[in-house]
């Protein structure tokens, strides 16, 4: 029983910190609690939205950007 609860604690921890990490932090909870590995799976799939790419270079930066690191250029954010 131990092992159990232990294991899915680890997979619930695992995949809030993924999830708040990728700004998705309450799926990140709910598929934790949820679904265990499968959560963590599900959650390592799902879209990365601290990041965007940038429109001129087409690299990753943070989405509250200004300028692009890479190529210097200011950032328009689209308020969608």
């Amino acid at each position: 029983m131990f092992f159990w609860l232990s294991f899915y604690l680890f997979f619930f921890l695992l995949t809030a910190f993924i999830g708040y990490r990728k700004g998705h932090l309450i799926a990140g909870i709910l598929l934790g609690y949820v679904l265990g590995p499968v959560g963590l799976c599900l959650i390592l799939l799902s879209k990365n939205r601290m990041k965007l790419t940038c429109p001129h270079c087409h690299t990753l930066i943070h989405k509250d950007s200004y300028f692009c690191p890479n190529c210097e250029k200011k950032v328009l954010h689209s308020l969608v």
